[in-house]
């Protein structure tokens, strides 16, 4: 019983903690509006604060998420995910006769993706995985169940992003944070889909990119 009212307070502040920061981080351009740091802090906000607190709250099992590794699951994810995330999109466009432009596309740049994308997908990797497996694993909450909360709450996150068009990020991200969570179940690894959004989102770009 100790060990499950300690495990339920984990769950609790893990999804407190995600939902503080994944709110807080919404408010950065408004907190520092049109300043030359913006861009690196926003890069490393999720990440550091979420590294930090899971660590400080789970421990050696949040450290175990690094220790774990499947190429299998990697070469699947990656096809698998870009799939889903084409069908998801397709469906918005015939939903509502095209897309909303994600913000991002206007600093796109080679550069911007090295020096910025690995580290704000890992925070928000960092982000999700923590609410999936504090209602999964700790608050003993269906996989399904933990899986849509995470999702939703992902999507919710894009808003800004999406001109604050809730629907088209509800049926667009959905989808492909569902099978981000799903390869983390199979693999209990974030290098995993931390590599598989990173791809994912590189082959969206490229066609701005190469312009």
């Amino acid at each position: 019983m100790n060990h499950s009212k300690e495990g339920q307070k984990q769950g609790h502040l893990v999804l407190l903690s995600a939902i503080v920061v994944g709110i807080a981080y919404q408010f950065l351009p408004f907190i520092l509006p049109h300043t030359s740091y913006l861009e690196i802090i926003g890069a490393f906000f999720n990440l550091t604060l979420m590294f930090i607190l899971l660590y400080m709250i789970l421990k050696e099992e949040f450290l175990d998420w690094f220790k774990h590794f499947s190429f299998k699951w990697l070469v699947i994810g990656i096809p698998f995910l870009f799939i889903v995330g084409t069908l998801a999109g397709s469906l918005w466009s015939a939903i509502a006769g095209g897309m909303t432009s994600n913000d991002i596309n206007s600093v796109l740049s080679w550069e911007y993706v090295i020096e910025n994308v690995p580290f704000m997908l890992l925070g928000e990797e960092l982000l999700s995985i923590g609410i999936l497996y504090a209602a999964w694993k700790k608050l003993n909450w269906k996989f399904w169940q933990a899986t849509m909360l995470c999702s939703i709450l992902f999507a919710l996150w894009h808003l800004p992003a999406y001109d604050y068009n809730a629907l088209q990020c509800l049926v667009t991200i959905i989808p492909s944070r569902l099978v981000l969570n799903y390869l983390f179940k199979k693999t209990n690894s974030i290098w995993v889909t931390w590599i598989v959004h990173i791809a994912f989102d590189v082959i969206t770009f490229l066609p701005i990119l190469l312009k």
